[in-house]
């Protein structure tokens, strides 16, 4: 054989060489696979891929979720406590406000909601819910002279923002370059310019006039969190999470309903003495009770003791379903149960926590299970808490609150139900949400106390806007006590020593002194 020439291998060495660059360059993910999802490129944005029949259609899939399966309404409802609960309660830090605070918080929030008689922290609840959750978005209006002047808002959900006709469109916007993005109208540059609504339900489109509601950019608030730059519509993280939340909910239902069909034991009994003559009057089928309306003492007697079609009572109690008697030499063959699975409970367990993912959930509040160790269950608290209920109690506030804080004490200076506040006020709104509880509460009240004495907390961060209320009426209780001779071992000077009892001070008999 001869030995190659320098040419061929010079071609040999550059095509390993051409190999060896195309298997560096290149991001095998994005190269074609059975099995896996080949990508696609992107040829509209996130409102065109979730346009309105899909959304429509998502809509409906995570309110069902919600209505029907256990764990889907269980993550909603940890999100409704744990962001908003029974707090949204309001802190106006500037000169007056403390009066501006007590009537948004103790009259406005009462009854804030124009079409029903709804506490504000329930809105708020249901506005984390509908469009931070379940739906992507909402919109809300406030009634500042635009309807009857009555100081509310008024909603409207994500499947009633619809775009509009072309027709519509181009009567109602007519500017050169105006654009729809899923029921927001646009300008050439993407500004947001008004939504379009209706009452009615299950449209895709508003074709009709006397259908369509437009409300202007200024007038509206429309609570989203968007995850790509330049998106509209809101896309809800139970459309991610919805697939393994529906697949477990028909798993689970399938296997309590076989577990049931199972729970209906099957039994039978062979007899020895099974009927070979149907037209014989001694037969067991004849002699049996039910046939005989005799007793089975009886049928004994009359029989000798043989056919008589003896039931086995206790048997057929024991197999808490159907029972029956077979003849000589025949059997029924039947499938094993096997439901409940065994393995069923740490499946859906794995599953699930997988979908509490998509919302940022740790392991103990997908499954509310703290079945782990103090350290694990409270690294699930802090991880969750972090990643999932802080971020969403700002970006309510950024989103919704502060919009509607603004409107409302507006609304309510207008109409003298709030002191003029000083200019610059819309900056200095705060709010009190719910806090991460302490499974040691002990340690909670160490940490707090050497907080407040670093100087890195204060009291309206730990007790709310109500902090100098709150002191007021805690003076009052204890010089309430002093009066009555009651001590205090339990109140502490800042130096840790104990507080004396107002006859002690007047004797001069505190050690302090």
């Amino acid at each position: 054989m001869n030995a190659p020439t320098k040419a061929q291998l010079t071609a040999e060495l550059q095509l390993w060489e051409g190999r060896a660059r195309k298997i560096k360059g290149e991001y095998d993910v994005l190269r074609s696979n059975k099995l896996r999802r080949t990508p696609k490129t992107e040829t509209q944005n996130e409102g065109g891929i979730y346009d309105a029949p899909k959304r429509a259609k998502g809509t409906n899939v995570g309110r069902e979720l919600e209505r029907n399966y256990s764990s889907a309404r269980g993550i909603v409802h940890q999100f409704r406590m744990n962001v908003v609960g029974a707090l949204g309660k309001l802190q106006v830090n500037v000169e007056g406000g403390a009066a501006a605070a007590s009537w948004f918080n103790g009259v406005w929030a009462k009854d804030c909601d124009f079409r029903d008689a709804q506490h504000w922290s329930t809105v708020c609840q249901n506005v984390v819910a509908a469009a931070f959750l379940r739906e992507g978005d909402m919109l809300a209006v406030f009634d500042d002279g635009l309807i009857e002047d009555s100081g509310k808002l008024l909603f409207w959900e994500s499947d009633q923002i619809l775009p509009m006709s072309d027709a519509l469109f181009k009567e109602n916007f007519p500017g050169a370059g105006n654009v729809q993005d899923g029921g927001i109208a646009r300008d050439k540059w993407g500004r947001i310019l008004g939504y379009s609504v209706t009452g009615k339900r299950g449209l895709t489109e508003i074709s009709r006039a006397e259908d369509l509601t437009i409300w202007q950019r200024e007038n509206a608030i429309m609570p989203r969190d968007p995850w790509r730059l330049n998106q509209g519509r809101g896309v809800p993280p139970m459309l991610t999470a919805a697939a393994s939340l529906l697949d477990l909910y028909e798993m689970l239902a399938r296997e309590l309903q076989t577990a049931k069909k199972a729970a209906g034991d099957y039994g039978y009994a062979k007899r020895s003495d099974a009927v070979d003559n149907w037209d014989d009057p001694g037969s067991t089928l004849t002699n049996l009770p039910e046939n005989s309306g005799k007793d089975t003492a009886t049928i004994a007697e009359e029989t000798g003791g043989g056919g008589t079609g003896r039931n086995y009572e206790s048997a057929e109690a024991f197999t808490g379903g159907n029972f029956d008697y077979l003849d000589k030499d025949d059997e029924i063959v039947l499938h094993t149960p096997n439901r409940p699975n065994v393995h069923m409970a740490e499946f859906i367990e794995a599953v699930l926590c997988h979908a509490g993912a998509a919302f940022g959930l740790a392991r103990a509040y997908a499954m509310l299970r703290a079945d782990s160790s103090y350290t694990a269950f409270r690294g699930d608290m802090i991880m969750t808490w972090a990643g999932a209920f802080y971020p969403m109690q700002k970006l309510l506030e950024r989103t919704f609150a502060d919009h509607v804080a603004v409107k409302a004490l507006t609304w309510g200076q207008r109409k003298g139900f709030v002191p003029m506040l000083p200019a610059g006020w819309e900056q200095s709104l705060s709010w009190q949400w719910p806090r991460m509880a302490e499974v040691d509460t002990a340690k909670q009240q160490t940490a707090i106390a050497q907080a407040i004495k670093n100087g890195v907390t204060d009291w309206s961060q730990l007790i709310g806007p109500d902090w100098m209320q709150h002191f007021d009426a805690l003076a009052q209780q204890i010089e309430y006590a002093r009066a009555k001779g009651i001590p205090l071992s339990n109140m502490e000077t800042k130096s840790g020593g104990a507080i004396a009892p107002a006859s002690e001070e007047k004797d001069g008999t505190d050690e302090q002194n």
